[in-house]
C-alpha cells in the first residue's frame, strides 16, 4: 500500500513482526493490557491485581503478561509517585492504594506520551530527573536521598521516606 515503516533499535531489545492477527498469536495474544489504549476500570484493574496477589509490585509493572509497555524507568517513576515501595507484594495493598497506583500509571504514561518521551519535558520534580546516579549522594528534587536496589533482575531506584 505504499506505507514506511522506521525503526530505531540503538539497545538492541526490540524486533518487528507482521502477523495476520496479532492479538491472536504468540507473542502479542500474550501481553497483559496495553495501559496507554486499554487500561482496565479500577475494579477489573483489581480484578487483575488479585490473580497476582503473591507477586511484587516492581516485578508485577515489568511482567509483560500483566501490562505491555511498562519498562524499569516507568515502573519506578509509577511506584514513587504512588508513594508505595517496589519491594511490597501485591496482596498488602488496601484498596486506595490499589486505586492509586492504577491512576499513577494512567499518568505517568499519558504524560509520557503527551511529550512524545521527551525527557527533558517531563515534570521536574519526577523521580527520573534523579534517579540515574547511583552514588550514596543521589537525591530527588525535594532532597530525599534515592536508593538502589535489584528486583527481578533490575536495577530499581526508590525513596525509602516516600514510598512505604
Amino acid at each position: 500500500d505504499g506505507g514506511e515503516l522506521a525503526f530505531t533499535n540503538a539497545r538492541r531489545l526490540g524486533r518487528v513482526l507482521f502477523r495476520e492477527a496479532p492479538r491472536e498469536e504468540a507473542p502479542i495474544g500474550k501481553l497483559g493490557f496495553d495501559p496507554l489504549t486499554d487500561l482496565p476500570s479500577p475494579a477489573a484493574f483489581a480484578q487483575l491485581l488479585a490473580r497476582r496477589k503473591r507477586a511484587v509490585l516492581k516485578a508485577l509493572l515489568l511482567d509483560q503478561g500483566f501490562s505491555a509497555g511498562v519498562g524499569n524507568w516507568i515502573a519506578d517513576e509509577v511506584l514513587y509517585q504512588a508513594g508505595l515501595d517496589p519491594r511490597r507484594r501485591v496482596e498488602s495493598l488496601s484498596a486506595a492504594e490499589t486505586k492509586r497506583l492504577r491512576a499513577k500509571l494512567k499518568h505517568v504514561i499519558d504524560t509520557a506520551v503527551r511529550v512524545d518521551a521527551r525527557k527533558d519535558a517531563f515534570p521536574k520534580r519526577w523521580l527520573f530527573h534523579h534517579r540515574w546516579g547511583k552514588d550514596a549522594e543521589a537525591r530527588t528534587a525535594e532532597g530525599e536521598r534515592i536508593e538502589h536496589l535489584e528486583i527481578g533482575g533490575r536495577t530499581t531506584a526508590w525513596v525509602p521516606s516516600r514510598q512505604k
